[in-house]
């Protein structure tokens, strides 16, 4: 994935607990929830124990309307998604 990818949150995203809201708005009401990779930056936290899946963080830019981020709707949570949180859109 690159900057610029058209992208979506994946499932594994939405069934997260944190992600509530959005589930029910995609799975339910049908909301098309389109976004584009606007930033890709190293985690500065990584570890031995840091899985390849949380190395590095995506930005994304909702169309419409979308998540802040991963940790969902906390004014202190950070804005940013893992690469299994989503996925490109076809």
């Amino acid at each position: 994935m690159k900057v610029g990818d058209l992208v979506t949150l994946s499932t594994r995203c939405l069934l997260t607990q944190s992600m509530w809201k959005w589930h029910h708005k995609v799975w339910r009401e049908k909301k098309n929830l389109i976004g584009i990779v606007t930033k890709i930056e190293d985690n500065p936290f990584i570890s031995e124990d840091t899985s390849d899946n949380q190395k590095l963080y995506y930005y994304v830019k909702w169309m419409n309307d979308g998540p802040s981020g991963r940790w969902g709707p906390s004014p202190y949570a950070a804005s940013y998604f893992w690469r299994k949180d989503l996925k490109h859109v076809k």
